[in-house]
C-alpha cells in the first residue's frame, strides 16, 4: 500500500509539473489596430513564436479612439499591445498607460536610433522617453502623371521634373501655363492642401506652447501661398477624398499630387489599377511626412514580455521589415532595413522607378517638427477653414485668422488664445 501511494503522488506531482509547464508555455496576448495592416505582423510572429496565442483585433472606424480610451483609462479588458495613428497619438502618449520602452528591460533607445529623426519625435512624450514604436515610414513626394509630363514640361524623368518644381513660384508659374494650354482642362494641384501638408513640415513650434496658441510663420505663409495658386489657376479645388479627387487621377486632369509613400499602396494601386506606368515621384519646394501607425505597448499588462517581442518585432527587426517591404511594397521606418532592400525594389506602377531610393533621400531632409496633443484638433480647424479660404466663403486673412482663433477657443476654453497675426 505504501507503494502505491507513494507512486499515486509521484504521479499526482508529475501532473502539477506538467500542468504548471504547461501553464508557462500557452503565452497569449491581445493586440488592437484600426487597420488591418498588422495582420502580416501577427503572422510573422505566430511563425517565430508557435507557443503564442495572439488575439488581433480590428477595429474599423471612428470608434477605435474612443474604445482605446476607455479601455487604457479602466482597465477592463485592455489590450496588450496597441497601434495608435499619427492624428491622435499626442493625445495618448503622455498618459501612464503607455510603457516606459528607453529603459530596461526594453532598452529601446539604440534600436530607436536606426529610425529616421522625424518619426522618432513623434515616437517620444513630452519628456522624451519612447513610448511608441513606428514601422512605417511616411515620408512624402510629389506623384506626378508621367504623360502629363512629357506633354506639358517635355520630360518624365524624376530627377528632370524634380528641378522645375523646386520652389512654389515655380510650381504656380508651371500652373498657369499648363491651364492655359490645355484650355483650363489640366492643373497642376489638386487642392489647397497640397499646399498646407508642406507647410507643416516646415514649422518650427506646434499649435500650443505653454498653454497658449502659436501661430507658426508656415501657417501664416500658407495662405499667401494658396492666394498665388488661386490667381495662377493652380489648384483643381477638388476635396481629397472625394469621387471627384480619385477620378482626377484615373482621367489624368491633375499633374502633381504630393503625397506621403502609403499614398502609391492605398490609393493609387487600389483605386487606379489601369493607370500603372504612367506615375513617377519627384521631390518639390521641401521635403515632408504624413500620417502613420505606431504601436505601444499597456504598462499595467500582464504579458508586457511578450507585447514587447511583438513590438520589437515590427519596428525594429530587420529581416521583418526587408520581408515587409519585399512582400507588400512597404516603405518602413527603419534606415537599416531600407538602405538594404533599396537596390531590389522598383515599382512597375511608377514605371520602373526606384522608389525606395527616393524616399531614402527624402526621408533624411524631413524635420523633425514637435507636437503636442493639441494639434490634431487645431489642424484640423485650420485645414477646414483653409478649404474655405480657398473657396472664396472667407474674404480675407483677417477674417480667416479672427474665425480661426475663435473656434479654437471654443474648442480649448483652457487656452490662452490672443496671438497676433
Amino acid at each position: 500500500m505504501k507503494k502505491i501511494s507513494v507512486l499515486f503522488l509521484m504521479f499526482l506531482a508529475c501532473l502539477i509539473i506538467a500542468a504548471c509547464q504547461s501553464g508557462e508555455e500557452q503565452k497569449e496576448i491581445t493586440i488592437w489596430s484600426f487597420t488591418d495592416e498588422g495582420e502580416y505582423a501577427v503572422e510573422a510572429f505566430k511563425e517565430k513564436h508557435p507557443d503564442v496565442k495572439v488575439n488581433f483585433e480590428f477595429i474599423p472606424g471612428n470608434q477605435y479612439e474612443t474604445k482605446l480610451r476607455s479601455a487604457l483609462a479602466t482597465g477592463i479588458r485592455a489590450p496588450d499591445v496597441f497601434a495608435l495613428e499619427a492624428a491622435y497619438l499626442r493625445k495618448f502618449i503622455d498618459h501612464p498607460s503607455l510603457e516606459s520602452l528607453s529603459d530596461a528591460p526594453y532598452n529601446a533607445e539604440e534600436l530607436a536610433a536606426d529610425h529616421y529623426d522625424y518619426i522618432q519625435e513623434l515616437e517620444r512624450d513630452s519628456d522624451g522617453v519612447l513610448k511608441a514604436v513606428a514601422y512605417q515610414g511616411t515620408t512624402g513626394g510629389f506623384y506626378f502623371r508621367r504623360d502629363l509630363a512629357e506633354e506639358y514640361l517635355g520630360t518624365s524623368d524624376p530627377e528632370e521634373v524634380s528641378a522645375l518644381i523646386s520652389t512654389w513660384d515655380d510650381i504656380f508659374e508651371l500652373g498657369q501655363r499648363i491651364y492655359e494650354e490645355s484650355d483650363g482642362t489640366v492643373r497642376v494641384l489638386p487642392n489647397q492642401s497640397a499646399i498646407g501638408d508642406i507647410q507643416d513640415a516646415k514649422i518650427e513650434q506646434p499649435w500650443v506652447v505653454d498653454n497658449e496658441l502659436v501661430i507658426d510663420q508656415a501657417k501664416k505663409d500658407s495662405l499667401n501661398l494658396i492666394d498665388q495658386a488661386i490667381e495662377s489657376n493652380s489648384l483643381a479645388m477638388l476635396d481629397s477624398w472625394s469621387p471627384g479627387w480619385v477620378a482626377s487621377m484615373q482621367q489624368g486632369s491633375v499633374l502633381f499630387y504630393p503625397a506621403p509613400s502609403w499614398f502609391l499602396n492605398h490609393v493609387l494601386q487600389s483605386n487606379t489599377p489601369e493607370t500603372s506606368g504612367q506615375w513617377g515621384l519627384a521631390s518639390g519646394p521641401a521635403a515632408f511626412s504624413g500620417g502613420g501607425t505606431f504601436y505601444s505597448i499597456y504598462s499595467d499588462g500582464d504579458n508586457k514580455d511578450i507585447a514587447w517581442e511583438f513590438v520589437k518585432q515590427y519596428g525594429f527587426d530587420v529581416e521583418f521589415l526587408q520581408n515587409l517591404a519585399k512582400d507588400e511594397e512597404y516603405y518602413t521606418s527603419h534606415r537599416v532595413a531600407n538602405d538594404g532592400v533599396a537596390n531590389e525594389i522598383a515599382s512597375e506602377f511608377l514605371a520602373g522607378q526606384n522608389y525606395f531610393e527616393f524616399f531614402n533621400q527624402e526621408s533624411e531632409k524631413v524635420d523633425a517638427v514637435a507636437r503636442t496633443a493639441f494639434d490634431g484638433d487645431i489642424g484640423d480647424i485650420y485645414g477646414n477653414l483653409l478649404g474655405s479660404y480657398a473657396r472664396g466663403n472667407i474674404k480675407s486673412k483677417d477674417e480667416f485668422w479672427e474665425r480661426f482663433k475663435k473656434e479654437v477657443q471654443n474648442y480649448f476654453p483652457e487656452l490662452t488664445v490672443n496671438e497676433e497675426v
